[in-house]
């Protein structure tokens, strides 16, 4: 999609696939909270025309870093969750208190529009104790917030070790297992753990 809000659909989803990968991705990657909320309003047209061209009443959903933000904002304020069910949310490395208070405060607010049948997980990577070179570790916690006790499920998990860089991440096989296994229910065949 680009900053003017022009989509363009690559690929195909057959009939027979009941649980289709789509990968969302943004011409304006920058930081900061207008262009967050932005973006999170555009993923709500992507997903309105996805549902309407597809038909998808359920979904699965992963941001890696701000996508974590844009994913939260969009399903609090973007997403019409009454039409979707919003089965399952993973988020690494997501600087939810990385914008101030003014960010992680709006997220907190509209946490009643997450609905309480969906499970979250949050992953944080941390080189050192504190960091994963670029979010801090507190930060991706401060998820916590938003999540307990308004879903369900809500599990934090902290990966240190190799690979645990911020833009590491999404390439770690800790990640890749974890995204497998909760995620996409062992769609893919993965050996992370050897």
């Amino acid at each position: 999609m680009d900053e003017n809000g022009k989509m363009k659909f690559h690929g195909g989803i057959l009939s027979i696939d009941n649980q289709p990968i789509v990968v969302v991705s943004f011409q304006n990657n920058r930081d900061g909270y207008r262009n967050i909320n932005q973006q999170a309003k555009l993923l709500g047209k992507v997903m309105q025309s996805l549902q309407t061209k597809y038909g998808f009443t359920n979904f699965r959903a992963l941001g890696h870093s701000n996508g974590g933000l844009i994913w939260t904002l969009a399903i609090e304020k973007y997403i019409n969750i009454s039409k979707m069910h919003l089965d399952c949310l993973m988020t690494i490395a997501t600087p939810y208190n990385m914008q101030g208070s003014k960010m992680l405060s709006e997220l907190v607010h509209n946490r009643n529009k997450i609905p309480y049948n969906t499970t979250i997980y949050s992953i944080a990577g941390a080189k050192n104790y504190s960091t994963d070179g670029l979010v801090k570790v507190d930060s991706v916690y401060s998820g916590k917030y938003i999540y307990q006790s308004q879903v369900r499920y809500f599990t934090e998990i902290t990966l240190t070790g190799e690979n645990t860089n911020h833009s590491d991440l999404p390439e770690n096989r800790q990640v890749i297992g974890i995204v497998s296994n909760y995620l996409f229910n062992n769609l893919a065949e993965t050996k992370t753990f050897y």
